[in-house]
């Protein structure tokens, strides 16, 4: 009897280490909190569009009008998006998951219509401060992400495309300066070096050629190996410097070759005035967008170049702004001389916000085309824009 007393006399304390233990182990595994975010932002923008009716040819710019003049209600530069965000700490490192739904505002068929609903992004993070940050998903590019996002179009139009049936979104200076970094199914990983530089590079899922123009290649990039896209930035003060490559193979019937850009892009911020130039060159790379016309009919791949400027002027909750830009395209393979050999774009506008959300925009854009034949096709759009950030 002696010794169960003694057992009974220490078992409370006994079950107390027990219930400890457990609500330690608990803890440990329990699920961490969240913090969940969301955005969103809607534009419209009623475009009208003077059109080239000289009878002129230039193959492979099918995105200005021809004939009688066009409009359109449609999207700007930047799509409509939703985007949803869950974040926490987790022994030192943060973590984030990200999904933005971005299926533009525009539609030009009957019956509740046939939108894109390949227009998303869904990525995860995970780093920190030392360690760097790994990006696992389906978000941007690294190839000319700098230059996009000083493109004072997104938050207007820019150029137009396929003013008749409009696209998911306009242009801004894509094709005219520099081309479109586009989603890409990627594994990305960056890290800060030092106090000013910044490295990113990931591997991508390569990405199949299409055509704009339907004198482009078109087919199965044939993914035997992943695409490669970096970039290294250097940050001061007043703006930055930058460069981003990307690579890829693309298989055809006659014969591979390796779709590579490159381009240098630099901001600088002077108070209220924000200067931006940006210059690429490419192999088998698109003038448009990643891999889109970028070599001939047979697979053979064109040589492009371009470059890019821009200023802004902010005056209260107004900013002002004018940008250039150029895109060469080199004859390739089968082309004819009708092939366009340069495209040109001017563009001026103006956006004033309100309540910090609500914006209120006009642009004048005056593109042209012209072919290695020397004949040309012109556009001028006007926009008068709406657009809601919340």
């Amino acid at each position: 009897m002696a010794l169960k007393t003694t057992h009974l006399y220490y078992l409370p304390a006994v079950v107390a280490a027990a219930l400890s233990a457990s609500a330690a182990a608990h803890a440990e595994t329990a699920a961490p909190a969240w913090d969940f975010e969301f955005h969103g932002y809607i534009n419209a923008h009623a475009v009208f569009a003077d059109c080239d009716d000289s009878g002129a040819a230039v193959a492979g710019n099918a995105l200005l009008c021809t004939g009688k003049d066009a409009t359109s209600v449609s999207n700007g530069y930047s799509p409509a998006s939703f985007q949803f965000s869950a974040s926490t700490q987790r022994d030192g490192f943060d973590l984030k998951a990200f999904l933005a739904i971005e299926p533009g505002t525009t539609d030009n068929s009957a019956f509740n219509g046939n939108g894109d609903n390949r227009a998303y992004r869904a990525f995860f993070t995970v780093g920190n401060a030392d360690m760097g940050t790994i990006k696992v998903g389906r978000d941007y590019g690294v190839f000319g992400i700098d230059v996009v996002l000083e493109d004072m179009a997104l938050g207007g139009v820019g150029a137009t495309a396929a003013i008749r049936s409009p696209l998911n979104t306009t242009l801004g200076a894509a094709g005219y300066g520099y081309v479109f970094v586009d989603r890409l199914s990627q594994i990305t990983y960056s890290r800060q070096l030092g106090e000013h530089f910044q490295a990113d590079i990931g591997i991508f899922q390569p990405l199949d050629p299409v055509s704009f123009g339907g004198n482009g290649y078109v087919g199965d990039s044939g993914s035997e190996r992943p695409g490669i896209h970096g970039r290294l930035r250097y940050n001061f003060e007043q703006g930055y410097i930058s460069s981003t490559f990307f690579s890829q193979d693309v298989a055809t019937p006659n014969g591979d070759y390796t779709a590579r850009g490159i381009d240098v892009t630099a901001a600088l911020q002077l108070g209220a005035t924000r200067l931006a130039a940006s210059a690429f060159d490419g192999q088998g790379l698109g003038y448009y967008g990643l891999l889109v016309d970028g070599a001939d009919i047979n697979g053979t791949p064109r040589d492009t170049s371009g470059w890019f400027t821009q200023a802004t002027h902010t005056i209260g909750a107004t900013k002002f702004g004018i940008n250039y830009g150029v895109s060469t395209v080199d004859l390739a393979g089968v082309d004819a001389l009708v092939q366009v050999e340069q495209q040109r774009k001017l563009s001026a506008g103006v956006w004033h916000t309100l309540w910090t959300m609500f914006t209120i925009s006009g642009e004048v854009s005056r593109m042209e085309a012209e072919s290695h034949a020397g004949e040309s096709i012109e556009n001028t759009a006007f926009s008068v824009g709406l657009a809601l950030s919340f």
